[in-house]
């Protein structure tokens, strides 16, 4: 892994610190942009996973190649859910709580099963990403 993909790994939390930042000082709802974010990204790591197979022999499982077909739509889907009509501060709290553990689970699912194929500095700089954003997603849903 080269300096470039950390710095653009940790380029990509400025805008989840940013609108965490604005959804608390202002009075527009900037959470909208969080979960569109959000979803942008997931839907990113999730092409990672397909990438992944691309030159490597599947686990005996293949499993992550649905998966990562999936995570794209599930982040979509918790998009298409915030403006649904459900916009109480409650269901956002809770969304904000799927959205971190989801980031959590994409983390240590490339863990478990990519770690064969991801590198060990890869992997650490995916823990601390997700560890962050996960983080932020719980500061959102909590303060």
């Amino acid at each position: 892994m080269v300096r470039l993909h950390k710095i653009l790994g940790y380029s990509g939390l400025v805008p989840f610190f940013g609108f965490a930042l604005l959804y608390h000082i202002n009075d527009v709802p900037w959470d909208f942009l969080l979960v569109v974010y959000s979803a942008l990204i997931f839907s990113f790591l999730a092409g990672l996973l397909w990438a992944s197979t691309l030159n490597h022999e599947l686990p005996t499982h293949a499993l992550y190649v649905s998966i990562s077909a999936m995570l794209w739509s599930f982040m979509w889907i918790f998009f298409w859910v915030f403006f649904s009509g459900l916009q109480n501060q409650q269901f956002h709290s809770f969304l904000f709580i799927v959205i971190s553990f989801s980031f959590i689970a994409l983390y240590y699912y490339e863990r478990m099963y990519l770690s064969k194929i991801y590198s060990a500095s890869f992997l650490k700089l995916r823990a601390r990403l997700s560890l962050s954003v996960a983080g932020i997603f719980f500061l959102v849903a909590f303060i």
